[in-house]
């Protein structure tokens, strides 16, 4: 597949877990699927991905991936993009602040036949942490 071919496929299943559609999430993904989040050891599979994902967007309404920038070279995907939404659920704990949240985030997707194998993402828990009131704000 192309390059561009890539990105797009990265941007639809950003653009399909915000409306909730795992079903197209799942299509983006290899069978042998593995997510990396920076700080976590654990690699996800599509399973465990999707309830992340769910958990997500249980706890933040309206939580949607606005996609800054792309960048692609052989079967790798960069995505910069911001995450916003609205934390009105328990989030691993939490309990809802009604805040608003915007953090950023870049994710890293290898492509293999069209289709995502590997993704790896570093957020900014740190930024999210302080927005739902969990963590002071830096003086």
């Amino acid at each position: 597949m192309s390059t561009e071919a890539n990105k797009l496929t990265a941007r639809r299943m950003f653009e399909s877990v915000d409306r909730g559609d795992y079903d197209t999430s799942r299509a983006q993904l290899t069978p042998d699927f593995a997510a990396h989040m920076a700080g976590n050891d654990h690699a996800m599979n599509s399973d465990e991905f999707e309830g992340m994902a769910r958990m997500f967007t249980t706890s933040f309404a309206n939580s949607r991936h606005i996609i800054e920038s792309q960048l692609a070279e052989g079967d790798w995907v960069v995505t910069r993009l911001t995450w916003t939404g609205l934390h009105v659920g328990d989030f691993n704990g939490i309990p809802a602040s009604r805040r608003p949240v915007r953090i950023e985030a870049v994710a890293h997707d290898r492509f293999v036949n069209g289709k995502i194998a590997e993704h790896r993402t570093i957020i900014d828990v740190m930024g999210l942490m302080t927005q739902i009131g969990a963590l002071p704000a830096a003086a």
